[in-house]
């Protein structure tokens, strides 16, 4: 999304660029204004349209693109849409092929971590118990659970389940994550090989692998802390 709002855009208007590794495709969004109010869209119900509109391209791509399935290159800027962008602080030329696409990837996987998530709901009737007990495990002190917090619900990612029940100590790694760390970082960081975690042949391993074949979950919870 445009870093600033352009004075070719109209309050009720937000443009979106999406881009992967050899393309720029651009959407103009406009909010419908209710009927009988004149209240305008507020800029965090506009960037929050735009980061959902994002997800779902980049993620519809991502997705052609593993089945083997070409995608339409998008069709030439126009003079309009190139000063758009400039003014909003974009680069409109296309990556070139040295470039890494890092927003773009980080969006994807965004997008795809919210889908492989349960809801409130999904994970009480998992774990067999009732919903407020899942709330109260997001939202206590110290939270026991990592969630998202998406829009007035949460997403609780599937990584932290084994089966039927939660991951063997994750109760105790939950609460020293940072709170400010954003939801990829903490994905990527339970998921991938840590050089302080390692297996009988001592190879490294994962935090959350370390923690499903049943180690101390007090040496991962150290590690979190220094996130």
């Amino acid at each position: 999304m445009l870093g600033k709002r352009s004075g070719a855009l109209a309050n009720d208007e937000v443009l979106i660029a999406v881009a992967d590794a050899t393309s720029l495709a651009l959407k103009l969004v406009k909010i419908p204004a209710r009927p009988g109010a004149a209240v305008r869209a507020t800029n965090t119900q506009l960037e929050e349209l735009a980061r959902r509109i994002a997800e779902i391209d980049v993620v519809a791509t991502e997705i052609a693109r593993t089945a083997g399935r070409a995608t339409a290159a998008p069709p030439p800027l126009t003079e309009h849409e190139e000063r758009l962008l400039r003014e909003g602080g974009l680069d409109p030329r296309p990556l070139g092929p040295s470039e890494t696409p890092v927003l773009y990837r980080a969006t994807a996987e965004y997008a795809t971590l919210l889908n492989d998530s349960y809801t409130v709901g999904q994970a009480a009737a998992l774990l067999g118990v009732n919903t407020s007990r899942i709330r109260q495990r997001l939202i206590g002190e110290p939270r026991t659970v990592y969630g998202i917090k998406f829009g007035k619900g949460w997403r609780i990612p599937r990584f932290q389940f084994q089966g039927r029940r939660l991951v063997p100590g994750i109760e105790t790694v939950v609460p020293r994550i940072p709170a400010n760390l954003h939801p990829v970082a903490v994905h990527r960081w339970f998921t991938s090989p840590h050089q302080d975690l390692t297996s009988a042949g001592q190879t490294p391993i994962s935090p959350l692998d370390w923690l499903r074949i049943g180690n101390p979950p007090g040496v991962v919870a150290d590690l979190a802390a220094g996130l």
